[in-house]
């Protein structure tokens, strides 16, 4: 009889889901605590007891409102990411993302949530308001639509596009994980603060970016409803309230906007509510997620029957969320869970390998695609192209003695370009101030003469190139002033732009998980000092400094060699600044801080191990350029 065929861990996206469900269940939490309050704000005030009590209308609303709230939820839920998008330009970003599903899911969602908002704050307000769909009047007029409400759905929907173009040019759909998980010097530190002391620092400014927005559609709304909206949506309005009411045959709106003030306030009001919800839920969604993947204060995998096993599958996973939140566990694992991180080393009967080997060569081809990126599709390197030279307009230098006297003009022309020399030095200084203006005293040949030698001074030749010379510059000066303005933002493919679309690969760069997998590799090989009974690391060793070592002399010169687009006005050649990369800094870094800590712990065994002297001294190099420890931003 065959052996029972041994079942395969369990995935990792099994421990991971169920935790990302208790965050968004956090999030919720934060997110109907302000709809709470949003709505006892915009209720009735007829009943103090009532308009707070949570079993009330307050609490009616407040549920109606969170579903406006929990619709951002559900867009970032099915457009979630976790790389950065890596474009050459934001023209090319917004040509790749102008006609997409997400583009087209990101209004709808934000167009449901801006009407849903309406028509709870519609039929919330007071009386008082005059925000009713008909307008009753007097007993003896007949009843008309009132065009209050129709403004203010309107600046709703408007409201929502803005919004949606927002969300869509900041990438909101991207949780962002910390790019440095843990300090060097103290692994037990956390670089990502907790949910709820986030958005305490963040919701003042969430608060302010809400507010000045509201305060601005305030200005710009009347004018795009009169242009744009208002006779639009009168006659769908119209059409609609018709099958309810008994309205008059009105063909178009009043001739009188309802620019009232207490509607432009109540607007602006409205607007900041359903901005500071949006705000706050993406806030709160991203706060939560981009949580630390532990349960307990102990790795999500620590439940799996096969610990290890079940992480593999994290690392090895295709969709970048599983994989990055595997990476973050398995770094995490290195440096704060000893007893885990002995079992790395003594797992040695899987079937793919070792535990080891298998991180080993996960972590190792990682970092050796920056290296086949880079050699793949080399951007053009080199020195800038040097400016043409202009048309040259005048003969040589004359070589005789320049104090000599001249002799007198003998032909035509030398007595037409002395003519007109005389004439310009004699008008060269201005009159005195209030005396009359003389006449010239030259007769009407005469200037006839000055302007025949003037216009054959040059050589036709010459008189091309200078006008040709002349138009070219005006017309570059004033293009690529227009490309350094804000105007040519969109058009710019700067230098950082460039090179991390290439370092990272497109159409997202996880920045995190390649850091992560230094890291990993570099605590696993210095504990396995200690804690690696079968030697199954030091074999490795050698391999892991040659990597580390390659990528980081590959890396730096070709952010060194690598020429910038012409496109890039910003970039000063002569400033070593602009060629300062945030993220492949943040490599370099995290690369040469590894190097210097293998050399460090495996430097007396460097000989022995099989490395050559030549291999240990270029490694020595660039782990000497590593830089003290400093806390990295949250990327």
């Amino acid at each position: 009889m065959a052996a029972p065929v041994r079942p395969g861990p369990r995935l990792y996206r099994d421990f991971l889901t169920p935790a990302l469900h208790r965050r968004f269940m956090r999030a919720a939490g934060v997110l109907l605590l302000l709809c709470y309050a949003e709505s006892v704000f915009i209720g009735e005030k007829t009943s103090f007891f009532w308009s707070w009590f949570p079993l009330g209308r307050a609490g009616i609303r407040a549920c109606l409102l969170f579903i406006s709230g929990l619709s951002i939820f559900i867009l970032r839920v099915a457009q979630l990411h976790v790389g950065a998008r890596t474009t050459a330009s934001p023209l090319s970003t917004f040509r790749q993302y102008l006609i997409r599903y997400n583009t087209i899911q990101t209004l709808i969602w934000y167009n449901f949530s801006a009407w849903w908002f309406s028509e709870v704050y519609v039929w919330s307000v007071p009386q008082k308001a005059n925000l009713n769909w008909i307008n009753e009047g007097k007993s003896y007029e007949r009843p008309r639509l009132n065009e209050r409400p129709i403004y203010l759905r309107s600046i709703f929907i408007f409201l929502a596009f803005i919004q949606s173009f927002v969300h869509l040019f900041n990438d909101y759909d991207q949780v962002r994980l910390p790019t440095r998980k843990t300090s060097r010097s103290n692994p037990r530190s956390q670089f990502v603060a907790s949910p709820i002391v986030q958005l305490k620092y963040k919701f003042l400014g969430l608060a302010q970016i809400a507010f000045f927005r509201a305060l601005s559609l305030s200005i710009v709304g009347p004018i795009i409803y009169s242009m744009f909206i208002r006779r639009t949506a009168w006659r769908w309005m119209l059409s609609v309230s018709k099958i309810l009411w008994a309205l008059p045959k009105t063909s178009g709106p009043p001739s009188i906007p309802p620019y009232h003030i207490s509607l432009i306030i109540r607007s602006v009001v409205a607007s900041f509510l359903l901005l500071l919800l949006w705000e706050v839920a993406n806030a709160a969604f991203g706060a939560y997620v981009a949580q630390e993947p532990l349960k307990s204060d102990k790795p999500l995998t620590a439940d799996s029957k096969d610990p290890n096993g079940s992480l593999l599958t994290g690392l090895k996973a295709k969709k970048e969320l599983p994989r990055a939140f595997a990476f973050w566990e398995l770094v995490s694992i290195s440096e704060r869970f000893p007893d885990r991180r002995k079992s790395f080393f003594q797992d040695i009967d899987r079937v793919n390998g070792s535990t080891w080997s298998q991180i080993y060569t996960i972590c190792t081809g990682l970092i050796q695609g920056i290296s086949t990126r880079i050699e793949r599709k080399p951007l053009p390197s080199g020195p800038l192209e040097a400016p043409k030279k202009l048309a040259k307009l005048t003969g040589p230098v004359k070589q005789d003695n320049i104090y000599a006297s001249s002799p007198p003009p003998t032909s035509r022309r030398a007595i037409a370009e002395a003519g007109f020399s005389s004439f310009a030095k004699s008008y060269s200084h201005n009159p005195p101030k209030g005396s009359p203006r003389v006449p010239s005293p030259l007769s009407k040949n005469a200037r006839k003469l000055i302007e025949y030698g003037a216009d054959r001074t040059l050589t036709p030749e010459q008189r091309a190139a200078l006008s040709k010379t002349n138009l070219t510059d005006t017309l570059k000066t004033y293009f690529f002033q227009v490309l350094g303005s804000p105007i040519g933002y969109p058009f710019r493919q700067t230098f950082r732009r460039r090179i991390v679309a290439l370092v990272l690969g497109t159409p997202h760069g996880d920045l995190g998980s390649l850091v992560d997998s230094i890291d990993a590799l570099t605590r696993l090989a210095v504990a396995s000092l200690q804690e690696d009974r079968y030697g199954g690391v030091q074999a490795d060793v050698p391999t892991l400094i040659r990597t580390f070592d390659a990528t980081a002399r590959n890396l730096d010169a070709f952010v060194r060699q690598t020429a910038p687009h012409w496109s890039d006005t910003q970039f000063n050649p002569t400033n070593p600044s602009s060629r300062k990369v945030p993220e492949v800094e943040i490599l370099l870094g995290a690369l040469r801080s590894g190097l210097k800590d293998l050399l460090v712990a495996f430097g007396e065994y460097a000989e022995h191990m099989g490395l050559t002297p030549a291999e240990i001294r270029t490694a020595r190099e660039t782990a000497a350029q590593a830089e003290p420890e400093h806390a990295i931003e949250t990327t």
